[in-house]
């Protein structure tokens, strides 16, 4: 084969080396220019294959790279949606957007429902609706039905978002939860990222709906479980069925008492449409004018922004054009961002004991300041672990340093976001569903909004300083467990809300 039809077949051809013609960035470009200057050929698959046949002899090496439009190319997964649908890359993103926006909204109208109905009825409801609607998207004939799915199944999926936390105090004392809080907070931020392990294997190899046959197949069965094992906890449901069957059996012992017979919490109980008055309005106004709810608002939000930013940016860094890992690689190195929370908890017995001994000195009152002891240091990880990942994103640093930053990041979020939670629930008690309910409303509408413009922000600053600038972002933000520590009973007494539990002496579930 001459030059001129090599160069026709494979592309430009430079110092020696053939290379395809697709459209690289400027990484791949480096990388590329790197293979060049010792004569190799830089080839897509079917270029490679088509060379190795017309030269069966040649042994020069062959660098493999994706084509413009390759399948195995994570980058172009969303493209599978896209070309389907016929649709842009922003509305394929907007389908992640739109999940995490249920997740925004669904907290906040499903609060009211888990204190008028309970808990068991709204776990069992929420996660049927969430497991269905994997159907449609796995079957979905038109983009229009994974848009209202999506939307739908995040809705749905914020039920444990309300319910968990209340959960938890029904069942254990305000100084004995705390390693069970460290538990769940384990399930929230080691879940997300090594799911993307199984997902990234799964869309390489079957493609993007078998992923929601996957779905489908592990929402359902934890539906099975939970409808067989999880019993009602919340304590005014439990408190009202056991007043009823006292009232029964006096009726039939015909005392005259029994009509007479209550719940303690009767005169309290609101009807539904007090419940949802309350559930939609003071959410916000804990948001507006509770210092400590915006402090735990903004925090929590940017940290989630970023969970979802990542599925952007480390394609990026470890994609095409990075370290060139394929598709379930690529997948793995998100375990970077799971070992982190598994670290953090196996030092969190240190924030335990601190919180107990704190309130050992406060004679048996609670210290809400004592549960974001440990959240100063976490919050110091946050910045620190995105400069890292920033400054050592490059294709030539071998790939696990950035994974290891990413550890880091992952073992703060789960200190910071565990011990501001923690906080909110003590600060405010009663009040706690309200602050917890405005706080997740803010942080997924964040974390649901910054995938929107994690790809453009990254191509226009590229991978170092798109990264350094959330890291600066994260500086300012390090002070909030500072001032919470510090200052937070200063906060808490001129709170109008907060202020009726300054003494700590109530342990009543919510």
């Amino acid at each position: 084969m001459s030059d001129e039809e090599k160069q026709a077949a494979f592309g430009r051809q430079s110092q020696g080396a053939l290379v395809p013609n697709v459209s690289p960035n400027h990484n791949e470009t480096a990388h590329m220019s790197e293979l060049e200057k010792h004569g190799n050929f830089v080839l897509t698959e079917e270029e490679a294959f088509a060379h190795a046949h017309n030269h069966p002899e040649d042994t020069t090496p062959i660098y493999i790279v994706y084509s413009a439009d390759d399948k195995d190319n994570p980058r172009n997964w969303p493209r599978q949606i896209q070309e389907e649908f016929g649709v842009s890359q922003e509305l394929t993103t907007l389908l992640l957007a739109l999940y995490v926006l249920g997740f925004a909204v669904g907290p906040v109208v499903l609060a009211p429902l888990s204190e008028y109905f309970g808990r068991r009825p709204l776990y069992v409801v929420s996660w049927f609706v969430l497991f269905m609607f994997q159907l449609p998207i796995a079957l979905a004939p038109n983009y229009g039905t994974l848009v209202v799915c999506r939307f739908i199944g995040g809705f749905a999926g914020g039920a444990p978002l309300t319910n968990t936390g209340g959960t938890i105090s029904d069942l254990f004392k305000r100084d004995e939860n705390g390693v069970i809080m460290a538990f769940y907070g384990v399930s929230s931020t080691f879940g997300p990222p090594s799911a993307l392990v199984i997902s990234g294997y799964l869309a390489q190899n079957e493609g993007w709906r078998m992923v929601f046959w996957t779905l489908f197949a592990i929402t359902g069965g934890f539906w099975v479980l939970l409808v067989l094992t999880v019993p009602e906890t919340r304590h005014s449901k439990i408190l009202e069925k056991k007043t009823r069957r006292v009232r029964k059996h006096m009726e039939k012992e015909g005392l005259a008492v029994a009509k007479y017979i209550r719940e303690a919490d009767a005169d309290e109980r609101r009807g539904m449409m007090g419940l949802f008055k309350v559930s939609l309005t003071r959410p916000f106004t804990f948001l507006f004018t509770e210092p400590i709810t915006m402090f735990a608002a903004a925090y929590n939000g940017f940290l989630y922004g970023l969970v979802y930013l990542f599925n952007e940016s480390f394609p990026l860094v470890f994609g095409a054009g990075g370290h060139d890992f394929n598709t379930g690689e690529q997948g793995l190195s998100f375990l970077g961002l799971a070992i982190g929370p598994l670290i953090a908890f196996c030092f969190y017995p240190l924030q335990e004991r601190y919180y107990l001994r704190r309130v050992t000195e406060n004679d048996g009152k609670g210290v809400p300041e004592a549960r974001v002891w440990m959240a100063r240091y976490g919050a110091l990880l946050i910045p620190i672990s995105l400069f890292w990942f920033a400054w050592t994103s490059y294709p030539s640093v071998h790939w696990i340093v950035p994974i290891i930053a990413s550890s880091l990041f992952g073992a703060g979020i789960y200190i910071v976001i565990l011990s501001i939670l923690n906080y909110l629930v003590d600060a405010y008690q009663v009040y706690s569903a309200s602050a917890l309910a405005g706080t997740i409303l803010v942080r997924n509408l964040v974390g649901g909004g910054f995938p929107m413009f994690a790809t453009q922000m990254y191509k226009k600053l590229g991978n170092e300083w798109a990264s350094s600038l959330l890291g600066f972002i994260a500086i300012l933000l390090v002070p909030i467990p500072w001032v919470l520590f510090y200052r937070g009973y200063v906060i808490r007494k001129r709170s109008p809300w907060a202020s009726m539990h300054l003494d700590q002496d109530e342990d009543v579930p919510h």
